[in-house]
């Protein structure tokens, strides 16, 4: 996602250094809306650090999150509008955004 709006950035503002994108990354609001990929991506790192679910909460519970967050993106929130928008001009998170979902696990039954 990030390297896809580099990528755009890049298009109309032309060439950016690694720190001018990391300064843009980290402090702009332009990319606020990955907010909640950042945050999930954080509870992951955290969930398989941790000695015991009882730390982080089962990991069932961010294969949830995953699911609310990218399948299908809400287009009511400003992840999931850019997110929907990133997937029609950008192959490259359509690919990702395939493997992400096709390696979930099964919704459960009931």
């Amino acid at each position: 996602m990030l390297e896809a709006e580099r990528v755009d950035l890049e298009r109309y503002g032309g060439r950016l250094t690694g720190a001018e994108f990391l300064e843009i990354a980290s402090g702009s609001f332009r990319l606020a809306w990955l907010r909640p990929l950042s945050e999930l991506i954080v509870a992951i790192d955290e969930t398989l650090e941790a000695k015991d679910e009882e730390e982080t909460g089962p990991p069932e519970a961010l294969v949830v999150r995953v699911r609310e967050l990218v399948a299908p993106p809400d287009e009511g929130t400003p992840f999931g509008r850019r997110y929907l928008t990133m997937l029609q001009v950008s192959p490259e998170v359509v690919m990702a955004h395939s493997a992400l979902v096709g390696a979930l696990p099964p919704r459960p039954s009931g």
